[in-house]
């Protein structure tokens, strides 16, 4: 049934999945908003921090010209009686300090008439203008400041509708499809059992709190419960739908073995946690930690619109435009895979290191690969990874999260630190994948190669001038850079425009275009000013000769990269290259479908992904109450002893958890040991991070085959399976990254206790305002 040429399900979960995300996007760009309309106002009018208090200062009620002599005869007259009536007033004194009395009045007649002037002079300057101004400005702040008191609320919203529609669709991550009847009745059953153990966690744990405030014990954010009730309400009646509501294109046979299989990650988790937590006494355990995650409302809503980026990503042509640059190379299959790892990394840091990126271009990577001539073993392993590499590079959110919950390690040292980490990475997975070549490493004649490539640059120069625009837009107008914390406010607009370029009308380049030319001409025009600066040593307030140099040659160098892109578009000859591609599955022709494309899988992948982490935290919550960490020692007989457990015990948590709640996890147990027994903060974080690659492609869980599986396909999977071979040609899509991965983990973490050199190469802290 459809309304509106949209089916009911799209009324009912993608359309307030969009409302939601818009609102996300809002709410982080709002104290960006807020602060340029200030500087607008003052700008424009003199003194607009008084001035937008017209309509709202009072007037004031004290007399700026009163007789201070009869003030303070006045006062000495109290002063007097009160003495008077005081009993105790003579230990003090009997005599009355005229002069600090005078003082005392002529200071609050200045403050008086200070109170008058200011109130005179918005009376005097105001303007309607101002008014509507104020009015603008003063509503953004409104609006920002309440959605900010509700940041819990759009969250919990937002899982718990995308959680609905993931159910509803099968769309929850498990270690297997299901394909059968069995299956799905085992699947099924064990989400209902998950989503009912949530419904009677949520609810006594708002019973346990309504008996905490009748104690007189403060409760925050107590109308979240009633949101929680009612969403895993909907959770249960959605898993009840589909156990008694099977689809028609299921397959009989199948066995209950396999079919446990088939389970959601999240409900074994909460399975899981909740018999534990039911055997302690502690029913409303899950809920419990469930709020932990609230508590990261800003971050886990930044990481659904790091979902957002990815399916929008996917409905670009820009993965197949950047492999038609490689293609004239004519790599070998092991030199492409490092080139393809090379190349998504920086994607994959900026859709948050969660798997997004496998799904937004894992299918594109793959086929390519195979193309290419990889073997379908050795493109799984490279697809996989693809969503891994980038985990140590900003702007990361696991970093940033990491860096949220300690003090101890800033995200500049760990983005520095994680720039060598990655290089070491992709070096061992040049070194190991040359080893295991089936074929000679070949590549194209640069005479050959290069200018075939050039020649396949032209294609991605809209795309230079469209993303250059929206970044110098936001970094020189709205001050706002393209970072761990803007990022998420920054490339939706980005993708947006690049939908809007390729979808709508690519004459839409030449509007982009007009917004930039001045924009690079305006940044121009402030260089010969920093550049006078410099010259004449006048440094401003708050900064050093070394950062106004630095921002000089930034600015510089970006201005001439894209004013070149901009002459090399418009005004060289270009060569025809056909960029249309054969249109794939879920990718919509025109900007309308992509969109709802794009934001219909994205309400299933948020539903999946958050709640497979928050369930994660309830299973770090087990681990925590269980007593094992506990059990670790705090002081071992020497550093290499306390790094062993330490590395086995993270890759452990790892390859069960996801990364997001495993951080959490670590943060509360492990680090404070590692700390006791002279491992460095640094040292330590990014031990973890590349701990937690490796458990990204680990079984049991290995998320990332799970989500390649899911982009590739179950048959194209069961495909790559072979039955002839070493053991490693049979498992290499596992064996390879886990070898590469492993020895990065094994050198990162030993290495530098070996030599201080290479510690302090490694894990140098930044001086903040050094």
């Amino acid at each position: 049934m459809k309304v509106a040429n949209r089916s009911v399900g799209e009324w009912l979960s993608s359309l307030p999945t969009l409302i939601l995300l818009l609102l996300t996007v809002f709410l982080a760009s709002g104290e960006v908003i807020h602060s340029q309309l200030l500087k607008i106002g003052e700008n424009t009018w003199e003194g607009y921090f008084q001035l937008r208090g017209a309509g709202i200062l009072q007037e004031p009620t004290c007399n700026p010209d009163a007789n201070i002599d009869e003030q303070l005869e006045k006062a000495i007259i109290r002063k007097k009686q009160q003495m008077a009536d005081d009993p105790l007033a003579g230990m003090f004194g009997t005599e009355v300090n005229e002069d600090a009395l005078r003082t005392s009045l002529e200071s609050s007649q200045q403050i008086c008439r200070e109170k008058w002037a200011t109130y005179t002079m918005v009376q005097e300057k105001v303007t309607p203008g101002v008014i509507a101004f104020r009015t603008l400005e003063g509503g953004v702040a409104k609006i920002v400041t309440t959605l900010g008191h509700y940041k819990r609320l759009l969250l919990c919203i937002l899982v718990i509708i995308c959680a609905a529609t993931a159910t509803l669709t099968r769309h929850h991550i498990s270690l297997r499809p299901a394909q059968t009847r069995k299956d799905h009745f085992v699947s099924s059953l064990g989400q209902l059992s998950a989503n009912v153990m949530l419904l009677m966690s949520a609810w006594i744990y708002r019973g346990e709190e309504v008996s905490a405030m009748a104690d007189g014990v403060q409760v925050n954010h107590f109308y979240l419960h009633q949101f929680w009730i009612a969403g895993f309400a909907l959770l249960s009646l959605a898993a009840l739908w589909q156990l008694v509501k099977p689809p028609k294109d299921l397959e009989e046979g199948g066995s209950w073995g396999k079919a446990l299989l088939t389970i959601p990650l999240y409900s074994f988790m909460c399975i899981t946690a909740g018999i534990q937590f039911v055997s302690q006494g502690y029913y409303h355990g899950i809920s419990v930690y469930l709020g932990m995650m609230m508590e990261l409302s800003t971050l886990f809503l930044s990481l659904a619109l790091y979902i957002w980026i990815g399916m929008m990503l996917r409905q670009t042509k820009m993965a197949h435009l950047v492999f038609d640059v490689l293609r004239p190379w004519k790599m070998s299959p092991e030199l492409m895979c490092f080139v393809v790892l090379a190349v998504t990394a920086i994607p994959t840091a900026f859709t948050g290191a969660s798997g997004i990126f496998v799904i937004a271009a894992g299918a594109t990577i793959y086929n390519e690969l195979i193309r290419a001539g990889a073997r379908k073993q050795l493109a799984l392993a490279a697809t996989a990874m693809s969503g891994s590499m980038g985990v140590v590079l900003r702007p990361c959110l696991l970093v940033v999260i990491i860096a949220a919950l300690n003090n101890s390690v800033t995200t500049d040292e760990l983005f520095t630190s994680g720039l060598k980490i990655f290089g070491l990475s992709l070096l061992l997975f040049f070194i190991y994948s040359q080893f295991a070549r089936t074929e000679a490493a070949r590549i194209a004649p640069f005479s050959e190669a290069v200018p075939a490539s050039i020649k396949r640059l032209v294609p991605l120069l809209p795309y230079v001038i469209i993303m250059g625009t929206v970044l110098v837009f936001f970094r020189d107008l709205l001050d706002t850079e393209l970072n761990e914390n803007y990022a998420p406010i920054i490339l939706p607009v980005m993708l947006l425009s690049i939908l809007i370029y390729e979808k709508l009308s690519t004459k839409s380049l030449h509007l982009f275009t007009v917004v930039l030319v001045p924009l690079l001409a305006y940044s121009m025009y402030n260089l010969v000013g920093i550049n006078a600066m410099l010259e004449a040593g006048n440094i401003p307030t708050g900064t050093s000769a070394e950062d106004l140099e630095s921002l000089f040659w930034g600015l510089l160098w970006r201005n001439l990269f894209l004013g070149g892109a901009v002459l090399l578009q418009y005004f060289i000859k270009k060569p025809h290259i056909d960029t249309h591609y054969e249109p794939e599955k879920g990718v919509g022709e025109k900007l309308e479908t992509s969109l709802r494309f794009a934001t219909n899988e994205t309400t299933g992948h948020i539903g999946a992904l958050l709640m497979l982490m928050a369930l994660s935290v309830s299973v770090g919550g087990i681990i925590e109450r269980s007593g094992v960490m506990e059990n670790l020692p705090e002081t071992f007989a020497n550093v290499w002893l306390a790094m062993t457990l330490l590395v086995v015990t993270m890759v452990i948590i790892g390859m069960i958890m996801d990364p997001y709640g495993a951080v959490i996890l670590v943060n509360a147990t492990i680090a404070q040991i590692a700390f006791d027994n002279g491992i460095a903060p640094l040292h330590f974080w990014m031990i973890t991070l590349v701990a937690f690659e490796l458990g990204y492609l680990s079984p049991p869980v290995a998320l990332n085959h799970l989500l390649t599986r899911q982009v590739v396909g179950e048959a194209e999977v069961e495909s790559a399976k072979l039955k002839e071979g070493s053991f490693f040609r049979r498992y290499e899509k596992f064996l390879l990254p886990i070898a590469v991965m492993l020895t990065a983990l094994l050198l990162v973490s030993y290495l530098p206790l070996m030599s201080d050199s290479v510690h302090e190469y490694m894990f140098q802290k930044i001086e903040i305002g050094g």
